[in-house]
């Protein structure tokens, strides 16, 4: 498995955009109220568990440079799309907010639909997270959604991964309280060679024209 170290914590997105493709077509899962803008696909699907932010992604997407379909559902809708019908399946800080069985069938489900890569960002190791009084960073009312529940690891990957991993990257709380000492952050990236299954991925999800 390759591990990149990359030592500053502004070098170490530029360093990711190089290795990921630009493809037609995205599965954005729990991407809060900020879908990804890594990739600028046709068609973009955010898969969102939490109501409240679907409905602030309603109102307030502003790039109309593509095809936004809203689910308010969570990862287990994956189960329900063909194997190898998605280019890019991407979840950046989400799996920590899994358990860990949760988190590897998460990345077990993306791997099988995917059909290009699959990217994921997350702490490097356990981030201690929690919202008692149901706030989140946004001032949303979806605290318990942001809770830490597991800790990820290089070694959690196997070889047919690539990590980029900053061993300081997180340096403080959105409330602007510092830890006593910084966390780090990695990318893992997982490239697929195999053609498409189905020509007609998201049938299920489109709108009827």
């Amino acid at each position: 498995m390759p591990i990149i170290k990359i030592e500053k914590m502004q070098d170490l997105q530029p360093e990711v955009l190089k290795h990921i493709k630009q493809t037609d077509s995205v599965i954005d899962i729990g991407c809060g109220i900020k879908p990804q803008q890594i990739i600028k696909p046709q068609v973009h699907v955010c898969i969102e568990p939490y109501a409240e932010y679907i409905e602030h992604l309603e109102k307030n997407i502003q790039n109309r440079d593509r095809i936004y379909i809203l689910i308010n559902s969570t990862w287990d809708i994956l189960k329900y799309l063909p194997s190898n019908s998605v280019d890019t399946i991407i979840f950046t800080d989400v799996i920590e907010h899994l358990e860990k069985e949760d988190g590897r069938k998460l990345i077990g489900q993306a791997r099988r639909v995917a059909r290009v890569q699959v990217i994921l960002f997350t702490p490097l190791g356990f981030l201690p997270q929690s919202h008692p009084d149901g706030k989140d960073a946004w001032g949303l009312d979806g605290g318990k959604w942001q809770n830490h529940k597991s800790g990820w690891e290089p070694g959690d990957f196997d070889s047919s991964w690539t990590i980029f991993v900053c061993e300081k990257f997180h340096f403080g709380r959105h409330n602007g309280e510092l830890f006593d000492e910084p966390y780090g952050a990695f990318w893992a990236i997982l490239n697929i060679e195999r053609k498409a299954k189905s020509s007609q991925a998201f049938t299920l999800l489109l709108p009827e024209q």
